[in-house]
């Protein structure tokens, strides 16, 4: 197969994967972009305090990003914001209970097209598609 018949060949299947609808998640309330703050709020090691770095760091955006968010989800009565008391420039943030509360009422439906996805593929094969999505991610444009 030549390059061009390859890179057709690439093409076509990426259509039909978005096509597909796989992908798709159900309507919510909040952007996705919330939710993600909100799952990775929830879904850390509960046995440590959170700051806006950590989830920065985690989602793979920039920290004004995640500021912006946090302080609209504050603002919506999704989470809190604590400053430390040792370093007035470290912010800690967690779930009210209302934040709790939506995430769990919406956890099931939101991770159920990727559950989908992983049941289909297999565990070897899923990761291998993390893999590549992350080195694709990673590419330099």
């Amino acid at each position: 197969m030549n390059e061009y018949q390859t890179l057709q060949k690439l093409d076509r299947s990426l259509q039909a994967f978005r096509r597909s609808g796989i992908y798709k998640r159900t309507s919510t309330k909040l952007s996705d972009a919330d939710i993600m703050v909100l799952f990775c709020i929830a879904f850390c090691d509960m046995n440590q305090r959170i700051k806006l770095t950590d989830v920065a760091k985690t989602l793979r955006v920039t920290l004004p990003a995640v500021t912006h968010k946090v302080n609209d989800l504050v603002e919506q009565n999704y989470l809190i914001k604590e400053t430390s008391e040792k370093d007035l420039r470290v912010t800690y943030i967690k779930l009210t209970p209302q934040g709790k509360s939506y995430v769990e009422s919406i956890r099931e439906a939101y991770y159920e097209p990727l559950k989908a996805l992983k049941d289909h593929l297999g565990t070897e094969d899923t990761e291998t598609l993390m893999k590549l999505l992350d080195k694709i991610s990673n590419m330099k444009k």
